[in-house]
């Protein structure tokens, strides 16, 4: 028990799998099946600690942790609640014993043990600074992220609406146009634009386009042509203004 390899995360002891399976006398396999099969009794952050993605690449890179493999994608740490309920599961005359040994040697820090010197407590200090700093720049991200990821808002409707009416009144023909001020086939050329755009984005409503979607959104209305139909409609409607501004000339 002496020569227990101290391993600390955040500045609390705990004791790997293969610490555990050691010091009790059995097997890392069965130490995991024994968290497997009563899993529901173990809570983390109070039992164990799960050390997963950027948190046990730290940990990998500080070399601190005894036993940790290259190769994991998950390591487990256990507190010494967690190594209790180890103890408890295998319910040996061993494991008791080693528990108990564990609570007076291990787990407690000793009085006599050197204090941090002030360089390490600045280390310590600078290494929780950058740990906040990197989650705080985490959230940022997903916040931004989910912002742009939320449907358009008033400013990105009312440039898309603006975008539509001003491809309106080109297609037809001008606002001077005898099919501009036709309310009826105007409304239509107006509907089939917002028709092209819900069909190109698979929405039923175009406000539910996204707001990193807004520049493609007005791109598509720039590029907007009107369909034979509406098209044969407008140019009819145009021409009909010709034949009745025209005469015949003497």
């Amino acid at each position: 028990m002496n020569d227990l390899a101290v391993t600390e995360y955040k500045e609390q002891r705990v004791l790997t799998t293969q610490q555990i399976a050691e010091a009790y006398g059995t097997n890392t396999d069965a130490i995991s099946r024994n968290f497997t099969n009563n899993k529901e009794r173990y809570t983390e952050g109070k039992h164990y600690i799960c050390l997963i993605g950027d948190e046990l690449r730290k940990a990998r890179a500080s070399g601190k942790i005894y036993g940790l493999p290259q190769n994991a994608n998950k390591f487990y740490l256990w507190t010494e609640k967690g190594a209790f309920l180890h103890a408890k599961s295998l319910n040996t005359e061993k494991a008791w014993e080693v528990y108990d040994r564990l609570v007076d040697s291990y787990f407690i820090k000793k009085s006599n043990e050197k204090p941090l010197s002030a360089l390490d407590q600045l280390r310590l200090q600078s290494q929780a600074i950058m740990e906040v700093d990197e989650k705080v720049d985490a959230l940022n991200r997903e916040l931004q992220e989910f912002k742009t990821e939320m449907p358009i808002l008033g400013m990105e409707i009312d440039k898309i609406t603006e975008e539509v009416h001003k491809r309106g009144v080109n297609a037809l023909g001008g606002k001077e146009s005898n099919a501009y001020n036709d309310r009826s086939l105007r409304g239509k050329v107006y509907s089939d634009i917002y028709r092209e755009l819900k069909r190109q984005f698979g929405i039923t409503s175009y406000k539910a386009i996204r707001r990193n979607q807004c520049d493609l959104a007005i791109a598509i209305i720039s590029e907007y042509e009107l369909p034979f139909v509406l098209a044969e409609q407008v140019k009819d409607c145009n021409a009909q203004l010709n034949m009745r501004g025209g005469g015949s000339v003497a």
